[in-house]
This record gives structure tokens, C-alpha cells and sequence, in this order.
């Protein structure tokens, strides 16, 4: 087997993550590979990982190139590259004939030797083909593959991946050829929806797949945090593409099958966020009264009638129910394919939306335990108006009158 690492300038990170890595390889597999995948680091850790791998599992290195940073786009809100990295690393994985495949972040310093067995085992010896990742988040982290992606990609897909996107991943000899043999590894928004693009390349295309049980994820940022509305965009524009790329596909599939689980929880969820609703809420109500206009371009007119209520409604009775949710969700995605405005103003007008929807699932959930179950019914929900999509698609000037 072979495990990838991506890098880029991570001489801090890079020795504990091979040193873990290879101790995984070293007990479950002998004859596993590691590849280091570096984007031209200048700070030494291709040495630092070349030395810590020393004796303890071979270690050849790849090279990746970043792309050029258009000084007029967004801040890019992930790994700069990735595509190109975890590209690289499919690749030398395929010329050593790898019967299984793993990549892994530099940057996690939460990565253990158990997480060799939990990715790639299921590949050896059950025979999946593409094992994603469940980490321990706190409730509300990760919010916009809860609120978005997540559904989904159940309703669309078929599939109930909780966290579609999450980064790590393993994948079999049969999977990675055919991910080797698509297009979109070039494609402009390629960083930011690689991760969703190879997990619904797995769903769909007739691949089994299942997840496995991490514990918690940390790692070292380099950048600032991007601001709600950038990651925001950057995400579910990634989803969008993919559903707009694969419409002939989830067009003709119906419910959605729940998923193996391999490993175990180690109870290792990640320090709890601060949320205050209240800065939400505003958020909400000042998006009504600057983009109503905007909205009524995108969202139907009883949708919009109900966007109004819950913009009037006092902060104890605001509940931004489940089907007024996914049916905001659906109408941006029609109007995303429909090429209603730019694609950057469309997204940007879903932030104040999504803020309304993140304050209403906290005041529901908060001290409930309710939250793994009010997410099952949203994903319900999700399927439940999937007729609603493919009307909206098959048929978008009549559907709009």
C-alpha cells in the first residue's frame, strides 16, 4: 500500500506526522510506501521527513506545482494545491501497482498509527473502495457540511456520507484508476471541490464505500481564517459544481443507503466553539432588508414570503424550519446552474441565509443532545423534496412561471 503525505513548508509538522505514519505502516503493513508530496518547500521538510521516515519505512518524494495566485480572486479558503498534490500522489501510487491508497495533511497534529488500519483495512480486507473519514467535531463546527453539503449529497447521491469533505481519505486500485481517468483535476475550482468531486465520484459510480471513525482532527493554521461568506462560497460552490457536472446521474437515483462504520469513537472531540446567536440573527435581518431584491431572483415567491416572516419574527419564536431551508438550498442551486448572476454574488447572497439557519439550529439544539437527530431529519428532508430539484432542472423557465 501506499500512504501520501501533501506538503508545503510544514518543517514543523512534517517529522511527528511521518514518524506516526510509519509506525501505522511498519505494524499493519511491511510492505507499505510512503510518498511525500511537496509543493517546492524552501524551509527544509523534505529533509525533516526524509530523516524522520529514515529506517522505519521507505519514502520516495513527489513534486507538485501551486498554482499562480490570482491577486483578483477571493482568499482562497483550504490547501492551495491540493489538487495537484493528492493528484501526484494517485499517480505514484498507480506506478507502484499500490492494491491500496491513503493521503494524509502534513499539517495534523492529531494523526496517529491507528489511523493506518482504520483507512486502508477496509480496502484490504473487506474489499471498499473508498473509506472517508468521521472525526469527533463539536456540534456546531463544520456547520456548512451539516447545513449543505452533507444532505446532499445524501439526497442527490444516494449516499449518507456525514462529512463528504473531510480531508483524509483511502481509496482501492479500482477506484484510483478511475479517478486517474477524469477531467476535473485541471478544472478552475479543483482545490476547493476535489474532496467532494472524489467522494461522489465513489457514490456514483458504482464503487462501495464506507467510513472510518478518526477521533478528533487538529491541525496547524497558517493562514488566517477566512471570513463565513469566502468559506462559504468556496464550499458550496465546490457542490454545486459537482451536482451541475453529474446531473444525468442523480437525476435517476431514489433514497439513500446509511453506511459501514470501521473503528471506534475515542472520544476525542475538539474544544467547543463560541456561538452567539444574537450577531447572527442581525446578520439575517440586515440581509432581508439589503438583498430581498436579490432573493426574489433565486428563491420562489412563497419562499420568499417566509423569508419575510422569519426577518419580522422575534429572536425566541425565529425557527428557520428544515423544508424552508432546503428549499433555499435548492433554489441556489438552480439558480447557480441557470446562471441566474455571477457566481461569486450568488454565493455571497446565501451567507446571510445560512447565518439564519446556524442561529436557529443552535437555539434549538443547545443542552438538547438533539443534534445528530435533528440532522437525520434534515437529510430527510433533503430527499423528501428532491422532486422539487429535478422539476427545477428538467424544466427551469416553465418551473419559474
Amino acid at each position: 500500500m501506499v500512504v501520501g503525505i501533501i506538503s508545503y513548508n510544514d518543517a514543523d509538522t512534517v517529522g511527528d506526522v511521518v514518524r506516526r505514519v510509519s509506525a501505522g505502516i511498519a505494524a499493519h503493513a511491511p510492505q507499505g510506501c510512503l510518498v511525500l508530496a511537496d509543493g517546492g518547500s524552501t524551509d527544509g521538510t523534505v529533509k525533516r521527513a526524509e530523516s524522520a521516515a529514515a529506517d522505519v519505512c521507505p519514502l520516495v518524494t513527489v513534486d507538485y506545482s501551486r498554482p499562480a495566485l490570482d491577486p483578483l480572486a477571493a482568499p482562497y479558503h483550504g490547501w492551495y494545491g491540493r489538487a495537484a498534490a493528492i493528484l501526484s500522489v494517485l499517480r505514484a501510487a498507480s506506478a507502484r501497482t499500490a492494491a491500496a491508497c491513503a493521503v494524509i495533511d502534513a499539517r495534523l497534529t492529531s494523526v496517529s498509527p491507528e489511523w493506518m488500519p482504520s483507512l486502508l483495512e477496509p480496502v484490504l480486507s473487506e474489499e471498499f473502495d473508498y473509506v472517508a473519514p468521521y472525526y469527533e467535531r463539536h456540534p456546531y463546527e463544520g456547520a456548512i457540511t451539516k447545513s449543505v453539503i452533507a444532505p446532499m449529497f445524501r439526497a442527490l447521491y444516494g449516499v449518507r456520507l456525514r462529512q463528504p469533505a473531510g480531508g483524509e481519505f483511502g481509496c482501492s486500485s479500482r477506484l484510483l484508476q478511475h479517478l486517474l481517468d477524469q477531467t476535473y483535476w485541471a478544472a478552475k475550482d479543483a482545490d476547493s471541490g476535489i474532496d467532494i468531486w472524489m467522494a461522489s465520484a465513489a457514490a456514483v459510480g458504482g464503487f462501495r464505500v464506507c467510513e472510518a471513525a478518526l477521533g478528533g482532527r487538529t491541525h496547524v493554521v497558517k493562514e488566517d481564517p477566512p471570513d463565513v461568506s469566502t468559506a462559504l462560497g468556496q464550499v458550496v460552490g465546490g457542490m454545486f459544481a459537482d451536482v451541475e457536472a453529474r446531473a444525468e446521474t442523480w437525476q435517476r437515483i431514489r433514497g439513500s443507503q446509511t453506511l459501514p462504520v470501521f473503528g471506534r469513537s475515542r472520544g476525542e472531540m475538539t474544544r467547543q466553539p463560541v456561538v452567539d446567536v444574537e450577531p447572527m440573527l442581525d446578520r439575517f435581518r440586515l440581509g432581508f432588508d439589503a438583498l430581498r431584491d436579490v432573493w426574489a431572483w433565486i428563491v420562489a415567491p412563497r419562499t420568499l414570503l417566509q423569508l419575510k416572516a422569519l426577518a419580522e419574527a422575534p429572536a425566541p419564536q425565529f425557527r428557520f424550519g428544515n423544508e424552508l431551508w432546503t428549499q433555499v438550498v435548492y433554489d441556489f442551486a438552480l439558480a447557480y446552474r441557470a446562471r441566474s448572476m455571477p457566481h461569486d454574488h450568488l454565493l455571497g447572497a446565501l451567507t446571510p441565509l445560512y447565518l439564519g439557519w446556524l442561529a436557529s439550529f443552535v437555539e434549538e439544539t443547545c443542552g438538547t443532545g438533539d443534534v445528530e437527530d435533528r440532522l437525520a431529519r434534515l437529510g430527510e428532508v433533503f430527499e423528501m423534496k428532491k422532486p422539487y430539484l429535478i422539476a427545477g432542472w428538467r424544466w427551469p423557465e416553465r418551473f419559474r412561471v
